[in-house]
């Protein structure tokens, strides 16, 4: 009996012993990555969403231009042949880039990427542009899923999807603040600005087939948005 006690003992100290080892590891690699310069944002820069890795990643440790950023974009959307475009790009102080892409041939939303400002890695922006997108679809660990037979099933027309935005935003945030119809109807959604007494300060999706609303509320403090079309 004495040995089977020892033998249980054992087993426990054994288990513990190794649960610390595993616990001081990741408080070690913690530490690490706290003491370096490398720009962070949320988790979109952890490997968790599969960001792609532009050949031309910035390594200079400068914040890129929106120039870069679009240059960057355009390069990336090569990959998925030449029918896609840039449309819009916000440029915050504090977070990752926003970047629309729109079709060329119709006009109509595609898809919508988060850009890290400092090393040029683009990955896809979280909420309605992975779980609504019904043709232009990237998914958790980076994978593109593309639906050539999506047609406009949207049940919400776009003047109604305006006025339940409009009443989001104030409901929430105030009456100073405004969804004037600016952005773009994407497949299965929309994405709308956000204004504050005229001036673009975040934005807000709507689903086209419910009129659900998902704020956007990953960014940061707004410099300017940049319309490429």
């Amino acid at each position: 009996m004495k040995n089977k006690h020892q033998l249980v003992w054992g087993v426990i100290l054994f288990g513990a012993l190794a649960v610390l080892i595993v616990y001081s590891s990741g408080l070690f690699l913690l530490a690490k990555n706290a003491g370096t310069d490398v720009y962070t944002q949320g988790f979109y820069n952890s490997g968790m969403m599969g960001g792609r890795v532009n050949s031309n990643q910035n390594s200079s440790g400068e914040k890129l231009t929106p120039d870069q950023i679009l240059s960057d974009v355009e390069n990336y959307l090569k990959g998925y042949g030449n029918n896609l475009q840039v449309a819009d790009i916000f440029v915050f102080t504090d977070a990752d880039y926003y970047v629309s892409v729109e079709e060329k041939d119709t006009g109509r939303g595609a898809m919508e990427f988060l850009v890290n400002p400092y090393t040029g890695q683009i990955y896809p922006e979280p909420g309605p542009n992975m779980m609504w997108n019904e043709k232009y679809s990237m998914m958790m660990g980076g994978s593109f899923r593309y639906n050539a037979n999506a047609t406009d099933t949207a049940t919400v027309n776009r003047t109604e999807a305006v006025k339940i935005a409009d009443d989001f935003v104030k409901s929430q945030l105030g009456e100073a603040f405004s969804v004037p119809g600016e952005g773009h109807a994407f497949y299965g959604y929309y994405t709308f600005h956000i204004k504050e007494d005229d001036k673009v300060i975040g934005m807000l999706s709507v689903n086209d087939l419910t009129g659900e609303v998902w704020y956007h509320d990953w960014h940061g403090d707004l410099e300017q948005v940049i319309s490429e079309h």
